[in-house]
């Protein structure tokens, strides 16, 4: 998994990690485990946030996936 951070628009730390989404693997896992990414459940829809802060907790969409 990748150990991407992303800069939260909320607090403005570089806590930001990927949402993902569908049944997870065990190395999906693992990462979520080690707070590399978050998981996002089973059921996907269109405006799903695509990313959290791992310190403020705040989820956010980006146009990335657009």
């Amino acid at each position: 998994m990748s150990n991407d951070k992303y800069i939260c628009p909320k607090c403005n730390e570089k806590e930001g990690v990927k949402v993902l989404y569908g049944y997870p693997l065990p190395e999906t896992l693992k990462a979520w485990q080690n707070k590399e990414i978050e998981l996002g459940g089973c059921v996907v829809g269109g405006e799903d946030p695509d990313r959290k802060c791992m310190k403020c907790n705040y989820y956010w969409k980006t146009n990335e996936n657009a």
